[in-house]
Parts: structure tokens; C-alpha cells; sequence
């Protein structure tokens, strides 16, 4: 089987690296399935996968949501019959700067977990028997740099430190994944993206334009290349993975960050 009939499902594909690696994979020749709770978004990101030319069709879910992430897999299948490629994009740190454990109250910690983590568990518990039925699988769960830490102020982050867990616990399933599944055609990998810039007005791009020139200045400086990511090249990266290509790349991290771990 060729990508050209392969089929794709990706949560929270609305916006921000989730549509790059959607337009990405239809331009591909993937058939694409996108999930994401906002559903004006969703419609936006669908047409234009449609205008490529590519097979397409849509959910409105919460990746939270076990019920939600359930139905949803259920009509990607009865929209294309099978799932080769799961992007586990769904994530984020909330909206509020948090920066001292004692700031971070039970319930922002267990929405912050949940979003970046669940999500990815609850995506891969309904995707992976259909997988293993195929004898076919490509899985790629996004995490981030902040996985291994990140000094300074919050700044655009969030709740950081549930967000620094749930991301380096994505690392761990990934690997203990990739293990489980590897001798039934399955390959699971993590892709870590430093600071990141989706389409004008993604929420990332407009906290960091938010944010003092100062600031700006010392976290670019972080990085070698001296810039943020474009969100087209986090995309690059997933889609390597999940494709046929990359059959023997299993349980690993992969850094997108324009040398900012090294």
C-alpha cells in the first residue's frame, strides 16, 4: 500500500502545528481525518486540505473526552476504514502564568495533565487494535523541550510545571509504547518542538508578540538559530515519522528545536 491510500487521524487539527501537519500530509496524499474542539477552525483548516486536493472529513471532539475520542475514531473508520497514521497533537499549558508549585491549584494541574497527556493515552487506546488488526501502524505523540525543564520566567508557558510533567510523561509512554507494539507493525515516536509559531493569530505567536522585547530578545537567544519554529517544520518532522519511511524508527525523541537541548 501506497501513502496515496493511506489514511491519517490527527486531534486538536484545528490550528497551530496540528493544521501544518494536516495540509502537510494531505499535499502527502493521505486521506485525513481531523479532530478538534473548535469547530469553525476545524471547517477552515478541512477546506483548505480539500482545496489540495485530498480526502478529508471531520469531528467535533474534546481529546480529553473518552466518549468524545471514542466516537471519533468510530467515524473515521466509517469515513475511510482504517487508521495507518495517528498524530497525538492535542496539548497546552493554559492561559494563566503559574510558576511556583504552590501557585498551581489540584484542578488547573489535573486540566494541564489530562490535556497533554490523556489526550495521548485515550487517542492510542481506541487507534492501536485497529492498528494491530492492519498489522500497520504510525504513531507520533508530540511533546516538547520543556520535557527536560526550562529556567527563567513562565512567559507564555502557562501552568509550566504540570505541563514540563505531562510532556515528560508523554516520553515515557511513548517508549513503553513502542516496546509493546513494535513486533505488530506499529512504530510509536515523540517529536519535542521548541517555541513555536503556527498561522497568524495562533494563540502561541500572539502571547510571545505580547511579551516585553526584553523578554523576547533573552528567549530567542536560548536557541541557536536565534528563531522561533515555524510550525511547517514541526510538521516536517511528524510526518517523516509517520511515514513508510520511517518503519524502523521506534520508541525515540525527537528533538525540533534548532539545537536548543544540545
Amino acid at each position: 500500500m501506497s501513502e496515496m491510500d493511506r489514511v491519517a487521524f490527527l486531534n486538536a487539527s484545528a490550528h497551530g502545528i496540528g493544521r501544518a501537519t494536516a495540509l502537510k500530509l494531505a499535499r502527502q496524499g493521505y486521506s485525513v481525518f481531523m479532530a478538534d474542539i473548535d469547530e469553525a477552525g476545524l471547517e477552515t483548516t478541512a477546506r483548505d486540505v480539500r482545496d489540495i486536493g485530498a480526502k478529508v472529513a471531520t469531528c467535533v471532539a474534546d481529546a480529553t473526552s473518552a466518549a468524545d475520542v471514542e466516537r471519533s475514531i468510530q467515524e473515521a473508520i466509517a469515513a475511510f476504514g482504517r487508521i495507518d497514521a495517528l498524530a497525538c497533537v492535542a496539548g497546552g499549558a493554559g492561559g494563566i502564568p503559574m510558576h511556583h508549585v504552590d501557585d498551581i491549584p489540584l484542578e488547573q494541574w489535573t486540566k494541564v495533565i489530562s490535556l497533554n497527556l490523556n489526550s495521548a493515552y485515550l487517542a492510542c487506546h481506541h487507534a492501536v487494535p485497529l492498528m494491530r488488526e492492519q498489522k500497520y501502524g504510525r504513531i507520533v505523540c508530540l511533546s516538547s523541550t520543556v520535557a527536560k525543564g526550562r529556567l527563567g520566567p513562565v512567559g507564555t508557558m502557562g501552568a509550566r510545571l504540570p505541563y514540563a510533567t505531562a510532556k515528560a510523561g508523554l516520553l515515557g509512554f511513548t517508549k513503553q509504547l513502542a516496546k509493546d507494539v513494535g513486533d505488530q507493525g506499529i512504530t510509536v515516536n515523540a517529536v519535542l518542538p521548541w517555541l513555536t509559531f503556527g498561522e497568524a493569530g495562533a494563540k502561541i505567536r500572539q502571547s510571545f508578540e505580547a511579551q516585553s522585547e526584553e523578554y523576547r530578545m533573552k528567549t530567542l537567544a536560548n536557541c541557536p538559530q536565534k528563531r522561533p519554529i515555524a510550525a511547517d517544520g514541526v510538521a516536517a518532522a511528524i510526518c517523516f515519522l509517520l511515514s513508510e519511511e520511517a518503519e524502523y524508527i521506534n520508541g525515540t525523541e525527537l528533538p525540533v528545536d534548532g539545537g536548543y537541548l544540545n
